[in-house]
């Protein structure tokens, strides 16, 4: 009798810290998703961030060698930081986060897939980053594209004029409409769709400015701030 209930005793130091690392197991698995679930952000809007160019394209290139693909993935990605740091309830996409691109090497698929990312991907805001070029070179400013019947993005276009005016980034050219030129990845989305040129890339100042990262700081927060601002007071 002594030597089974030496057994049983055995046993039972044997199941006891099988039973305790199950039991706080289940424990932390439980508390885990109970802090996800209360860390969990409901999503008020969503945004696609397109970074113009990328992969085959360059877009245009500068006296200085720049190209406009790559300055329009810094500016990008910034903006997507600088929003997702202002306000975290925004949902930030990218058409690309890199100079890889995941569509065919032809400008009119090139096109097609960044309106259908926005479409698939069910965005509310859609912007395209662009730096210009002009033959003149003394050309300069900054502008966005819009088309003439959506007036959500002529309000959000307005306050990037404003924020970057503001800053001192002052050589705004306005607000320009497709109606004599249309943009593919304005005109062929029905959200809200922009596509702004941060600059011209053919003048040599305005290149040196733009490669920059502290002006690339400063567009960025630009039209994150115009975003987070008009998305917060539609929601009032």
């Amino acid at each position: 009798m002594q030597k089974r209930k030496l057994k049983i005793s055995r046993l039972l130091l044997l199941i006891l810290p099988i039973v305790l690392v199950i039991g706080i197991g289940i424990y932390m698995g439980f508390s885990s998703n109970k802090k996800e679930e209360e860390t969990s952000v409901e999503t008020i809007a969503t945004i696609m961030i397109d970074a113009g160019h990328g992969g085959y394209d360059g877009g245009t290139v500068g006296e200085d060698g720049t190209c406009e693909k790559d300055l329009t993935l810094a500016i990008a990605l910034k903006m997507g930081e600088e929003l997702e740091k202002i306000n975290p309830e925004i949902k930030v996409l990218y058409t690309r986060t890199s100079d890889d691109i995941s569509w065919s090497e032809n400008e009119e698929d090139d096109l097609k897939e960044r309106v259908e990312l926005a479409k698939k991907e069910k965005a509310d805001y859609f912007i395209s980053i662009h730096i210009n070029s002009n033959e003149d070179s003394s050309v300069y400013g900054y502008y966005s594209n819009v088309r003439a019947n959506d007036s959500i993005s002529m309000d959000i276009a307005s306050k990037i004029s404003e924020n970057l005016f503001e800053s001192g980034w002052k050589e705004d050219l306005g607000t320009r409409t497709t109606e004599y030129e249309a943009l593919y990845v304005v005109d062929y989305l029905e959200i809200p769709s922009i596509l702004f040129e941060a600059g011209f890339i053919t003048n040599p100042e305005e290149c040196a400015r733009l490669n920059k990262e502290e002006n690339q700081d400063l567009i960025a927060h630009a039209l994150a701030k115009a975003y987070n601002d008009y998305i917060k007071q539609a929601q009032n």
